[in-house]
């Protein structure tokens, strides 16, 4: 491994260690007692390290907040490249439980996000982030696909970011009343996704 590759990977594991330790502070004591001290005692570095990496905080929880964007947009598009020969309504729903399961699977980031209060949770830097990495643009491809095949009804051009916003609204239900733990948590996701396909499947 060459010089390059390897300052870029230390940085790497650096950041991970860095959202790690911000992530447990937040969960233990909440966001008001998270400082850049703290997380530099916990990874047992100085907080000058520390501002190498991040200016402050909320730049931190903005960082929290992609990491948990990205897993939900890679775990769904490995689905949708994994099962091609289902009908677009099979993808759908397996592509919005997957985008459920994803969030409460990493529940510790999605309550980090939470607690820190921060007004827009999940979303991609517009400005930096690839359209094969965006959620809207997939769910607006796949949803146009189903239009043109006659599978769903004409959609607004807003039904991508609305159904996003519903199964993020249930997966932070989900992980603040850790409903992810019972034991129908599979069958409740099933019906939640099921409803919300129905809704936009035409009437027969």
């Amino acid at each position: 491994m060459g010089t390059r590759a390897r300052r870029e990977r230390e940085k790497h594991e650096m950041k991970i260690a860095i959202l790690g330790a911000a992530t447990k502070i937040i969960i233990e004591e909440g966001y008001e007692k998270l400082s850049m001290r703290k997380i530099a005692d916990a990874i047992e570095y100085t907080p000058t390290t520390l501002y190498n990496y991040y200016k402050d905080k909320a730049e931190i929880i903005s960082d929290i907040s992609k990491e948990m964007y990205l897993k939900i947009v890679t775990t769904v598009k490995e689905v949708l490249q994994d099962n091609k020969s289902l009908p677009l309504d099979g993808l759908l729903k397996l592509s919005f439980i997957a985008f459920i399961n994803t969030m409460t699977n990493n529940a510790e980031m999605g309550t980090a996000v939470l607690r820190s209060g921060v007004e827009k949770l999940f979303e991609p830097n517009e400005e930096s982030e690839p359209d094969s990495d965006n959620g809207i643009l997939l769910l607006q491809e796949l949803l146009y696909e189903g239009q043109q095949q006659s599978i769903f009804r004409k959609l607004d051009e807003n039904v991508a970011w609305m159904l996003i916003t519903a199964l993020l609204g249930f997966s932070i239900n989900a992980i603040e009343k850790q409903l992810y733990l019972n034991e129908n948590w599979d069958s409740l996701v099933d019906t939640y996704v099921e409803v919300l396909i129905y809704g936009i499947v035409p009437a027969k």
